[in-house]
């Protein structure tokens, strides 16, 4: 009997998984427009934005946990989409991938790690913008440490020499999930500050190490 039984709950185990996941997929992402849009419409909404990101392409650094309102911050940086976004080659990337489509934004699925399957999205990341694209990186992610910047983004400033411009979106009030990345949610009517900084230009010559400080630098300045 409990030989029977194993696998028929190791089915319904199974189906119950794959349920799950295709609810996930369809409908997250529906979900997540639609508060970000009441989000948006409930609240005040300033924006910081450098010269630089306003007259040519950039690479824009974001941390995992702040990207919900990011298609909102860069609407007012392009009247048309001309964005990709370095999304998670693992299923939860095809939620994102389906939340920024959304906004008209493409997705580049891999990862900001050269060892995770990233080679392939940096080669793509490095192309779009050398084809005068903006391209969206969360270093930290897809699953982190929080806070923490793969190499990436940076062979992606190195080889390219675009600008990585440090991004931010700071709520007065707000929700954080207890997830890895602190995942933030603005609460109704609050107000939103809106941040694209200066870029940072990476030598050709500069090592990871020393450009990962500075890149750490130009966010932790943001930060503030």
């Amino acid at each position: 009997m409990n030989k029977i039984n194993k696998p028929i709950e190791w089915l319904r185990n199974n189906i119950h998984r794959d349920i799950r996941r295709e609810f996930a997929w369809n409908n997250l992402p529906k979900i997540m427009y639609f508060i970000s849009k009441i989000l948006y419409f409930t609240c005040t909404n300033r924006f910081h934005i450098s010269n630089y990101a306003k007259e040519q392409n950039f690479i824009a650094c974001l941390w995992h946990g702040n990207f919900l309102m990011m298609p909102y911050l860069y609407a007012k940086v392009r009247k048309k989409p001309n964005m990709s976004f370095i999304t998670s080659a693992h299923n939860d990337g095809i939620i994102i991938e389906k939340y920024f489509h959304s906004f008209g934004l493409q997705a580049i699925r891999g990862s900001t790690g050269i060892d995770k399957g990233g080679t392939k999205a940096l080669i793509t990341a490095i192309r779009a913008l050398k084809n005068g694209q903006d391209v969206a990186v969360t270093p930290d992610g897809p699953r982190g440490p929080y806070k923490s910047i793969a190499n990436g983004i940076l062979l992606m400033g190195i080889k390219s020499g675009i600008g990585i411009c440090p991004c931010k979106i700071s709520p007065k009030r707000y929700w954080e999930l207890n997830t890895w990345d602190k995942f933030c949610i603005p609460k109704p009517f609050t107000s939103i500050d809106y941040y694209i900084g200066e870029p940072l230009f990476l030598s050709p010559t500069i090592n990871l190490e020393e450009a990962r400080n500075k890149l750490r630098e130009s966010m932790q300045a943001i930060d503030l």
